[in-house]
């Protein structure tokens, strides 16, 4: 299933939908204004229920953001100081999974593998149709909410580092 999310969408209030294939609302991504760190919820707009929570860590020498489910810690994601092959960014799930995420983040083209290097997702601006959008490619039976999760972590971070330069 591909999702299309708008390039740097934030505004005053931080929310902002991301869309289906069909063009359709499917999930809603809203933040906190004043706070430090980045802190969004994204919405399953069919149910209408939180799915996941993306918070970010302040005190790492690297970019730290942990995901939530139901309230409790599910991901964490961290970006590698020595990039290996193309690697930047790894993420470590409480059941153990391991998944990897390589490319060029800048460019918006990049992959979501599992440990076994199975491709979970394909992230970036040449899948999408619609201009200043990147596609969400998932793999058939991955969880969608997290890889979107996932790509939303990836744009806060890469605005960030715009910022910083």
């Amino acid at each position: 299933m591909k999702y299309h999310i708008r390039q740097r969408a934030w505004t005053l209030r931080e929310e902002f939908i991301v869309r289906d294939q069909g063009g359709n609302p499917a999930f809603k991504i809203t933040g906190k204004f004043f706070h430090i760190g980045d802190n969004l919820s994204l919405v399953d707009l069919s149910s209408r229920t939180e799915v996941a929570h993306i918070k970010q860590q302040m005190l790492h020498i690297t970019p730290h953001y942990e995901i939530y489910r139901n309230g409790a810690a599910w991901a964490n994601l961290h970006e590698k100081l020595l990039h290996l092959f193309g690697e930047r960014f790894k993420i470590s799930l409480q059941n153990g999974e391991v998944y990897h995420i390589d490319g060029n983040i800048f460019n918006w083209d990049f992959t979501v593998t599992n440990e076994h290097g199975d491709l979970m997702a394909q992230i970036g601006q040449r899948f999408s149709l619609l201009r200043d959008y990147y596609a969400v490619d998932i793999a058939q039976g991955v969880d969608e909410p997290f890889m979107i999760a996932l790509a939303i972590t990836i744009e806060m971070i890469r605005e960030h580092q715009t910022e910083k330069k």
